[in-house]
């Protein structure tokens, strides 16, 4: 008889990060609609969870609302931005200026995070001199000459899968504490830093499947 594999452990606690995310999400969209008061159940009705789970998951980092009354949404959509540190400007360089790295600087998801693109840095020609919303595209070959390190609190990688690894490992070696990559490969991350990835194969799997 073959034994099946253990499932790999699910991180709990990133599970509930992520749904915090979340609901960090629908209070900005309910702030700009002038929504003042919330309840579990809105939150329930919007994102599909249950009322005790938003309830749960919020009691992980204190205590929020008014019993019998709600949320005051600005009030909460200010906490929840303080729990995921996205409270305060965080400086950010994007490694590879082209397609996809492109429609990431000018989304509107990086202002209202309090995310700011301070360098950029292509391999391509076509890129490098080049600007991005005032901002300069510099050569990646120089990156260990020009990247003001002391200045960025995270990198976005979006580059070709192979050349992941390399990049990261760079950033690594100049002090880059945290970065986030697109590829459906994993790297090994240097001891120094943060490194999560954004895999489009895994987000299609879970559509297919639901889809059915």
């Amino acid at each position: 008889m073959t034994r099946s594999k253990p499932r790999p452990r699910v991180n709990r606690k990133n599970l509930i990060i992520r749904r915090v995310s979340t609901y960090l999400r629908t209070l900005d969209h309910l702030q700009a609609k002038g929504v003042g008061i919330m309840s579990s159940r809105d939150f329930e009705k919007i994102e599909g969870v249950t009322q005790s789970l938003v309830r749960r998951d919020l009691a992980e980092f204190g205590t929020f609302g008014v019993r019998g009354v709600g949320y005051h949404v600005s009030e909460l959509r200010d906490q929840l931005a303080h729990v995921l540190g996205l409270d305060r400007r965080r400086n950010v360089v994007l490694i590879g200026a082209g397609g996809f790295g492109s429609v990431l600087i000018h989304s509107e998801s990086f202002t209202k995070r309090n995310l700011e693109v301070v360098q950029i840095f292509d391999q391509d020609p076509a890129h490098i001199g080049g600007s991005i919303e005032g901002i300069p595209v510099h050569d990646m070959a120089a990156l260990e000459q020009e990247l003001d390190a002391a200045r960025i609190d995270l990198a976005i990688v979006a580059v070709a899968p192979p050349e992941v690894q390399g990049v990261i490992d760079r950033l690594g070696r100049l002090g880059v504490r945290g970065a986030l990559y697109f590829a459906s490969r994993a790297v090994t991350a240097p001891g120094n830093m943060v490194v999560l990835n954004m895999d489009i194969t895994v987000e299609l799997g879970l559509l297919t499947y639901l889809l059915g």
